[in-house]
């Protein structure tokens, strides 16, 4: 790993929480208080996830991901625009309790220094920088939104990304990942927060009290965060 990513993601951190770009609100209410109400006119619904959700209009599910990349997701829409491709795909992993409660006991620039280490990254091929993030606390869950930006060295091109995370009290994590071109990522961002606003779960599986020290928990608990990149989406949708 290259060394200088540890320097790099605490200089985005620094700047990124001294420009005050970060903050939080709490909600006396349901994560979904405001989604529920789309619940029955969802079009693409999740049995095995218990979700649902309204895609971006017109956008499709991609279908010829190869496996390294369509087993990390539950599903990947995609606006179908090769020359101005725009993705969103949505992951899902099981937290135990320990993880829940070291975000309720943490502060808000914790949570989102946290992210911002894990998605930070430098190399010879790419350099990602987080430079926005919100955190939301529910009475059943806590919603971060975080922004990000990828710069590829081979051909000198920008792609920018969104993410956004449902911590859920009762043991799930769902995470949304928006990967768009510069030149659209406006309308793109608007039609991919509108389409996670109508994100309703009901799932409750039980996750395992698990024994692990809670400086662990803080460092490792975004690991599964898997965030599409436009170039290798590009590419393989040039070959399709």
């Amino acid at each position: 790993m290259n060394k200088t990513i540890p320097i790099i993601a605490v200089l985005i951190t620094i700047t990124l929480f001294s420009t005050n770009m970060a903050y939080a609100t709490n909600h006396n209410v349901s994560i979904f208080s405001n989604s529920l109400r789309y619940t029955d006119s969802n079009s693409y619904k999740n049995s095995n996830y218990s979700f649902s959700i309204q895609p971006p209009l017109n956008w499709i599910i991609l279908t010829n991901l190869p496996p390294s990349i369509s087993n990390q997701s539950i599903v990947t829409f995609s606006n179908n625009d090769k020359t101005q491709l725009a993705t969103f795909g949505i992951y899902h992993r099981y937290i135990a309790p320990n993880v829940i409660d070291a975000i309720n006991s943490h502060s808000d620039n914790d949570v989102l220094s946290t992210i911002a280490q894990e998605m930070t990254h430098n190399d010879t091929d790419s350099k990602t920088i987080v430079y926005n993030g919100v955190v939301d606390r529910y009475t059943d869950g806590v919603r971060v939104a975080v922004s990000s930006a990828t710069h590829y060295s081979v051909d000198n091109s920008t792609s920018l990304s969104e993410n956004i995370i449902y911590f859920l009290d009762n043991g799930n994590q769902y995470t949304f990942d928006l990967t768009s071109n510069p030149d659209n990522i406006d309308k793109n961002s608007q039609l991919f927060e509108d389409s996670v606003n109508t994100f309703v779960a009901s799932q409750t599986n039980p996750v395992p009290e698990f024994p692990i020290a809670l400086a662990i928990l803080i460092t490792g608990m975004f690991s599964a965060i898997f965030v599409f990149r436009i170039k290798g989406i590009t590419r393989i949708t040039s070959h399709a």
